[in-house]
């Protein structure tokens, strides 16, 4: 008969049923399986969430686990805001890095109009701009810039075209408030492999007069970046980050 040991994930909420036969080698004692099974779940609890998923099912994978998922309640409350209801009548429309506010689950896709390798004029072409629009959001947040800025030297035809678009949605969306972000900044690493990426600071300055000349709120993020909030190519950044970004949004248009 195998001895079972239940191990409450409260990051996950989850409960996985684990084989301690599974976990550990054939002469492991109950009280090391036990010392073991709790140790790993310490180390998973300083994770990040989506670490944490990972990690998990790379356990089951290598050990053979079984899971059984029930509805417990966590009463986790490291997460004190609500960021699904905060965005509930906003859309946050961008490129890679805003699709990453779904991709990790912080926000739906009913907040964020987002695709990997959109340039401004790439999201117009494609409709994203109209998809955000067609959803008629109190407020619309534009984070656009970083596939832009890589390609060409100069913000000319990127600053008329965002002009465009800023027209477009106030003719639309009359009665919606509308907030342009900055670029956001890479590290020093990735400006050196493409030297575009220098350029963003005064492809920032030309985004803020257009916003002042357009009487839209320009929102400079680049204060919730550090070198150290990364990930490994020096231009995007997880959950931790993405959290201070909606956190930025979210004073600056008081949500």
């Amino acid at each position: 008969k195998r001895t079972l040991i239940v191990l409450g994930l409260a990051v996950t909420g989850l409960i996985i049923t684990i084989s301690a036969k599974a976990l550990n080698a054939p002469d492991a004692t109950e009280d090391q399986q036990v010392a073991q099974g709790v140790e790993a779940i310490k180390q998973l609890e300083t994770q990040d969430v989506v670490q944490v998923e990972e990690q998990i099912e790379n356990i089951k994978a290598q050990h053979g686990i079984s899971e059984q998922v029930s509805s417990v309640n966590t009463n986790d409350t490291s997460a004190s805001v609500d960021y699904k209801k905060k965005f509930s009548t906003s859309v946050i429309a961008g490129d890679s890095r805003a699709e990453g506010i779904s991709a990790y689950g912080v926000l739906t896709q009913a907040s964020v109009v987002a695709q990997k390798g959109r340039s401004l004029s790439t999201a117009v072409q494609n409709g994203d701009i109209d998809t955000a629009i067609g959803m008629y959001p109190k407020n619309m947040f534009l984070t656009y810039g970083i596939n832009d800025v890589v390609g060409v030297q100069s913000s000319d035809a990127f600053i008329k075209l965002y002009g465009e678009v800023i027209e477009k949605v106030k003719s639309k969306l009359p009665n919606s408030n509308i907030y342009v972000c900055s670029i956001l900044p890479v590290t020093t690493a990735a400006a050196n492999k493409q030297p575009n990426l220098k350029n963003i600071a005064q492809w920032n300055q030309d985004l803020k007069q257009l916003c002042e000349e357009k009487g839209v709120k320009f929102i400079d993020a680049s204060s919730i970046m550090s070198e150290g909030n990364y990930e490994p190519d020096g231009i995007h950044f997880g959950v931790t980050c993405i959290k201070k970004w909606l956190d930025l949004f979210i004073q600056q248009a008081n949500l």
